[in-house]
């Protein structure tokens, strides 16, 4: 799985997929996720809050191609927290419709009067429900994590997840251990973690405002 699939399982319920977060929350950090994808893919660098493609060679995924061409052809636009914005309005959807082309999710619709609602539920508990569990260990154990562990640990801090994966009594130490992984990220996954917990923070001050 990539890094938005795994982040899309941790944020939703893994019997019912109902969320687990501020929908808004959800989407900024799988548009977050989805940046992370191509940071790890080595296609961009984030630096000063500015994004900056250093490979135009789309990735074999072709979500991950998408969004590397939405940059292409929109070059005028570097900021990133235009592009967490512009991404979140469609992430959730986008990567869910990934993890049901994978296999891993199926789609439900359910209509109350004139109303629809979709959810994405999980096909199989052994596949969906191991990345929550797989991190909590890692953290609370202090395991080696490679570089795409380290990246879903520091995105899933920066959304507010944190407390849904160490929901035990070792946060205490499971923090520190975070704190030390982020610290050794690259710096373009760092500050995308930055700036993924910074755009959250705004999104739920208005919407408590």
């Amino acid at each position: 799985m990539l890094l938005a699939d795994e982040f899309f399982l941790i944020a939703h319920d893994d019997t019912d997929g109902r969320r687990r977060l501020h929908g808004r929350a959800t989407d900024l950090g799988l548009a977050g996720a989805l940046l992370g994808e191509l940071v790890l893919f080595q296609c961009l660098a984030i630096e000063n809050g500015i994004v900056t493609v250093i490979d135009r060679q789309p990735p074999a995924d072709p979500l991950a191609a998408v969004v590397l061409g939405d940059m292409l052809g929109s070059p005028q636009h570097r900021d990133i927290r235009t592009w967490l914005a512009y991404l979140s309005q469609n992430a959730s959807e986008n990567v869910a419709h990934r993890l049901v082309e994978l296999g891993f999710l199926h789609r439900e619709e359910s209509r109350i009067l004139w109303r629809t609602t979709v959810k994405y539920v999980p096909v199989d508990f052994a596949q969906t429900g191991w990345p929550a569990p797989r991190l909590r260990m890692s953290l609370t154990e202090g395991r080696p994590m490679d570089l795409h562990e380290m990246a879903l640990a520091s995105l899933i801090e920066a959304a507010g997840l944190f407390e849904t994966v160490v929901w035990d009594g070792n946060q205490a130490a499971a923090r520190r251990y975070l704190r030390r992984i982020v610290s050794t990220l690259p710096a373009s996954l760092r500050e995308l973690a930055g700036h993924v917990e910074a755009a959250v923070g705004d999104a739920v001050l208005t919407h408590r405002g």
